[in-house]
């Protein structure tokens, strides 16, 4: 369901690639009960710019199972 609501935010949004140059926001798996920081959501959204999807950082489009699948 994330995606479906992700991909209407042109309906609400301008464009934020636009306004923040490139990815909006970075997937990740993380331990249940873990949060994640404001820091490593910043640090996985500057690899996702820099090396395209990988299992450290992805996005709805290009998925990776939760590691250990």
């Amino acid at each position: 369901m994330h995606a479906e609501v992700y991909a209407a935010r042109k309906r609400w949004f301008v464009d934020e690639r636009k306004v923040v140059g490139g990815h909006a926001l970075a997937l990740w798996w993380i331990p249940a009960g873990e949060l994640p920081t404001v820091a490593e959501a910043k640090a996985r959204l500057a690899h996702l710019e820099a090396h395209g999807p990988t299992p450290t950082a992805f996005s709805f489009k290009v998925r990776f199972p939760p590691p250990g699948r």
